[in-house]
């Protein structure tokens, strides 16, 4: 059988010639005009990854920031308002400035003065203090006596906490009280927004 049909087929057909190499530069992109034009598609996506990673890391860490200038203040000077810590005479003077804080701005009605009374237990007022609040004994002595009594004992602070906790913040009359009171005991700013953060009713 004679094959001589098949070498004429296949010379006809198209295709690389014997000696002849195939056309690669056809079948494959250009990679060196690919590299120094247009990215490739995985480069693109990997760049786009990156910044949105970068746009999260950066919001993230934004909202870290301002959380932590936002309670800097409240962690910068911790203080532990615990009337079981204290003295006598110390607890007492701070009730006194609950009694002088409730009638700030006029008479204290018997619900302001038990919402007092639930907030100074909480903080481990017993009995004796409760009631020393209900006689209010700090309403009588001048708002000159306790200060000084609170300075002379180093509860300033506190007693500007004390006031915080039980006061009608509210009120625009007991927030002018709040603000004498914080100025009369000497205290700084810092200390200041620290205890408002903490204590404001």
């Amino acid at each position: 059988m004679s094959f001589e049909w098949l070498w004429r087929f296949a010379a006809r057909a198209p295709g690389a010639r014997d000696g002849a190499a195939l056309n690669l530069d056809a079948l494959v992109p250009d990679v060196e005009k690919l590299g120094a034009g247009e990215p490739s598609p995985v480069a693109a996506e990997s760049g786009i990854r990156r910044r949105r990673r970068d746009s999260v890391e950066a919001e993230l860490s934004a909202k870290l920031l301002g959380a932590h200038l936002a309670n800097r203040h409240q962690i910068s000077y911790p203080l532990t308002l615990d009337f079981r810590s204290l003295a006598v005479d110390q607890a007492d003077c701070l009730v006194d400035v609950v009694s002088a804080t409730l009638a700030a701005d006029g008479e204290s009605p018997p619900a302001r003065t038990g919402r007092a009374e639930e907030r100074l237990r909480r903080v481990g007022a017993d009995d004796a203090m409760v009631e020393r609040l209900r006689k209010g004994r700090g309403a009588a002595t001048s708002l000159a006596e306790l200060v000084g009594q609170a300075r002379a004992q180093d509860i300033a602070a506190h007693a500007y906490a004390v006031a915080l906790l039980t006061a009608e913040t509210r009120s625009p009359v007991s927030s002018l009280f709040l603000a004498y009171l914080a100025a009369r005991l000497g205290l700084t700013q810092q200390v200041i927004g620290s205890l408002n953060r903490r204590f404001r009713g």
